[in-house]
């Protein structure tokens, strides 16, 4: 059976350019599909907890948007921490999500390179998220 999203540990994804005010670009969209990635209790109170790097954790929401581009797509957004907020930059860069319990999520950010590489070696499903501008993610 292939490995699923839902059971996996941890689950990484090509940046790209984010959304967001042009100071922060800080939130980033899933499909209906990745976004199971997240816990129910999360995915049905729309918010859960990231720990950043250092170790701060920081509530923020993870909201359905759903939106019709011609025919309905469910999509999901989840806001990351701002720089105020003690965030990285995200936009062009590769996110990292580790489940450490229900609702809390660590991150870890980098650029494309050999971390990255580790990632995709490690990864039990490597994908695209489809479209002109599709992202690379994969999980394990």
């Amino acid at each position: 059976m292939p490995p699923t999203i839902d059971k996996a540990k941890t689950f990484w994804i090509e940046a790209g350019a984010m959304s967001g005010p042009p100071e922060h670009r800080h939130q980033i969209e899933f499909s209906n599909d990745l976004v199971q990635f997240f816990d129910k209790q999360s995915r049905d109170n729309e918010v859960l907890t990231i720990q950043l790097p250092d170790g701060t954790e920081v509530p923020r929401p993870l909201t359905y948007r759903g939106t019709d581009y011609g025919q309905w797509t469910n999509i999901w957004r989840l806001g990351l921490p701002t720089q105020n907020m003690g965030g990285p930059q995200y936009a062009g860069r590769y996110i990292r999500f580790d489940r450490i319990k229900t609702g809390t999520y660590r991150i870890d950010i980098q650029n494309a390179g050999k971390e990255v590489e580790g990632w995709r070696k490690q990864s039990k499903f490597v994908g695209n998220t489809g479209g002109p501008n599709g992202r690379e993610y994969g999980f394990f």
